[in-house]
């Protein structure tokens, strides 16, 4: 049975008052998706089912809708093959190293139109791994980089370490 990784946006403090992640696994659980794990508290997701990614997408989103959180929870749907893609090649294999947490994956739907990236003139340096972008932020909290804005598209972001381990938990299922 198919594995994947649900990544939702927007989820933080100020959700997880009115959505624990125990909460959102059974509800998840009660739409028939199996075997799944909530990792972290920023809304990642590792399951199984029967159903292709579009309906797997579809009943996650069903899922945190329930919680009445606002239309920012957007849900990303990852499968273990692109995940391993983009952990395979490392673009940044020193910032992955030294700094994992200022090595950002941005997840889309599908590949946007790169070709904004091109007049970026700030310090960070870009990889495009299939439909993700990593980003080498070199001072995370000075960054002027607004991705959506720039693509023109939603998208959610994890660090290095954070994508990796999602993409080994769900390799393991």
């Amino acid at each position: 049975m198919p594995a994947y990784v649900a990544l939702i946006r927007a989820i933080g403090p100020v959700t997880h008052a009115k959505m624990r992640m125990a909460a959102l696994r059974d509800a998840c659980e009660d739409l028939g998706l199996e075997d799944v794990t909530t990792v972290g508290n920023t809304g990642n997701i590792v399951f199984r089912t029967r159903k292709g990614a579009k309906a797997a997408r579809a009943l996650v989103q069903e899922a945190v809708a329930g919680f009445d959180l606002g239309a920012a929870q957007e849900v990303f749907v990852q499968t273990p093959a692109q995940m391993a893609e983009v952990v395979a090649a490392n673009p940044f294999p020193q910032a992955a190293f030294a700094r994992p947490a200022a090595l950002g994956v941005c997840s889309f739907h599908e590949a946007p139109d790169w070709t904004p990236l091109r007049d970026w003139a700030g310090p960070e340096k870009f990889a495009i791994v299939g439909a993700h972008l990593v980003v080498d932020y070199p001072d995370p909290a000075a960054t002027k980089l607004k991705i959506e804005k720039l693509l023109r598209v939603t998208m959610t972001q994890r660090n290095w370490k954070v994508f990796a381990g999602l993409s080994e938990r769900v390799a393991a299922l």
